[in-house]
């Protein structure tokens, strides 16, 4: 009887170290063949590819190409990964894969106690850091609260908050897709919004004609390159032909630039526009048959400069409001407006 144990204790034995080697050589090929030692990350703009390395791979077990291959094909693996929409690898071979990834659009930052808020052009936080990303403008004249990641931008305003999300959308899909990139949004005390350039700034105004003001800013910027001051398109409208430019810090000398003109001018272009457009004054003016010798100028007792214009009508504005949107003397055909007093003069 104790030999017939020995016997079928043997069999057990060999099997069980069979078993326990078939595991050993699965563990290795496991964790040494699909061990990965080169990784391809596409598809980043933001991120480089070593932060998106080690933040799509940060597990313990993100270093096995299985692992890592089967994580993420899961729907929800970059759901954690806020300033990613989703992440796709593929094993080029065991120890090889290929990370693509697809970023959010980030379309501008706020600060926040020395820190960046990067916001998608939904208006959602995506990541809160101290590092500068290249071509990410700064959006200032905002007061925020503390933000936080995958909420809102923390602005009490809602209505100023959603005109910040529409305009950012707006600068980021006519603008940003068109290679030209503010380095700073600013909106002033009566959240107007003004955008600097390196040599430039453009004073948009309020929210009216947004969409129509960006639009022609993308135009004009060739036009603009060579140049270096302010363009003025706060009071544009509809019927808008002309953008006033000046030049200078302090706005030293004025061009007019033509909104309908081809992209691709240049600044001997505007100032040939401007002389066409002083041309075209003149001759309006004197097709109108208005003239500095329709009215007389005095001096009141006061010493204030007066105005009298050809119906007698009497101002102190010296400052030739009463013109069109084109600066022209607005006449139809039988008289004119008088561009000191607004009073309809006839031919």
């Amino acid at each position: 009887m104790q030999l017939q144990k020995k016997k079928t204790g043997r069999p057990i034995y060999i099997v069980l170290l069979v078993l326990v080697s078939v595991i050993v050589i699965a563990l290795f090929v496991l964790f040494g063949l699909f061990h990965i030692r080169q990784v391809d990350v596409i598809g980043n703009e933001y991120y480089s590819a070593e932060e998106i390395q080690k933040m799509v791979m940060s597990d313990s077990l993100s270093e096995n190409s299985l692992y890592l291959t089967w994580k993420y094909s899961q729907p929800d693996a970059a759901a954690d990964l806020t300033f990613l929409s989703a992440v796709d690898v593929t094993m080029v071979n065991p120890y090889h894969v290929q990370i693509k990834v697809y970023e959010k659009s980030i379309v501008g930052y706020l600060m926040y106690s020395g820190s960046m808020a990067y916001f998608d052009k939904d208006g959602v936080v995506i990541e809160i850091s101290q590092e500068k990303r290249e071509g990410i403008p700064a959006y200032s004249g905002v007061d925020i609260s503390e933000p936080k990641v995958s909420e809102l931008i923390p602005v009490a305003d809602e209505k100023f908050r959603d005109d910040i999300i529409s305009e950012a959308q707006m600068i980021q899909e006519i603008l940003g897709q068109n290679g030209i990139q503010p380095r700073e949004v600013h909106y002033d005390d009566k959240q107007q919004l003004i955008l600097y350039f390196t040599n430039n700034r453009v004073m948009l105004g309020d929210n009216s004609y947004m969409e129509e003001k960006l639009s022609n800013l993308q135009s004009l910027m060739p036009q603009m390159e060579e140049l270096s001051g302010t363009l003025h398109m706060e009071d544009y409208t509809a019927g808008t032909t002309t953008i006033t430019f000046k030049k200078g810090e302090k706005g030293e000398e004025e061009l007019l630039m033509n909104v309908n003109q081809p992209e691709g001018g240049n600044a001997e272009d505007v100032e040939e526009s401007t002389e066409t457009e002083e041309d075209s004054t003149d001759e309006s003016e004197n097709k109108s048959g208005y003239s500095e010798d329709s009215g007389t100028f005095s001096t009141d007792a006061s010493g204030n400069d007066t105005y009298t214009d050809a119906s007698g009508n009497v101002t102190n504005n010296m400052d030739q409001m009463y013109l069109g949107d084109d600066g022209q003397i607005i006449s139809d055909g039988y008289g004119y407006i008088d561009p000191y007093t607004g009073a309809y003069i006839l031919n």
